[in-house]
């Protein structure tokens, strides 16, 4: 089932809509199972037609009329949310994590994730994980480190020893 995040950052994604974890009809289940254990791979309408005996027309028509979406919609919205859970879980580049997903094309998938989420899948990583970039100059680091010697008490700075 796709949805989105307890912890994701807000404004969510667009898609907030739960999809249903059964459908009616055990084509339409055949087919979500297809997507969701080959989400990596191409996979087009016509090749989900034939692994369950329907023209691809015809699989796209009940495909939406059951779940909501079409199957292309579906199987990017897979993506997405894997995408999500190793940005969240993990610490490929971003450009990696999309090959993995099924997405070669880091612009396209940069602007399919802002599309969705609403802020680009690095945005998304920091905001997820709170990581903030230190920039501190060496004087800073320093002050910081003379403090920290001074709170022990009897530590000295290595620049003010004479030689």
């Amino acid at each position: 089932m796709i949805t989105n995040h307890p912890k994701s950052p807000p404004g969510g994604a667009v898609e907030t809509k739960n999809y249903p974890a059964r459908s009616h009809d055990r084509r339409v289940q055949i087919v979500r199972v297809l997507l969701e254990s080959r989400f990596n791979q191409k996979i087009g309408l016509r090749e989900m037609g034939q692994a369950v005996s329907l023209s691809p027309w015809r699989l796209a028509h009940l495909f939406k009329s059951e779940i909501g979406v079409s199957p292309q919609r579906y199987l990017t919205l897979v993506r997405l949310q894997k995408a999500k859970d190793r940005l969240e879980h993990g610490f490929l580049p971003v450009r990696e994590i999309a090959v993995s997903v099924g997405i070669p094309n880091p612009s396209q998938f940069t602007r399919i994730f802002k599309a969705a989420y609403g802020m680009s899948p690095a945005q998304y990583r920091r905001t997820f994980l709170q990581i903030e970039p230190i920039l501190q100059d060496r004087n800073s680091l320093l002050q910081e480190a003379k403090s920290a010697a001074a709170a022990f008490g009897g530590l000295t700075d290595p620049q003010s020893r004479t030689q």
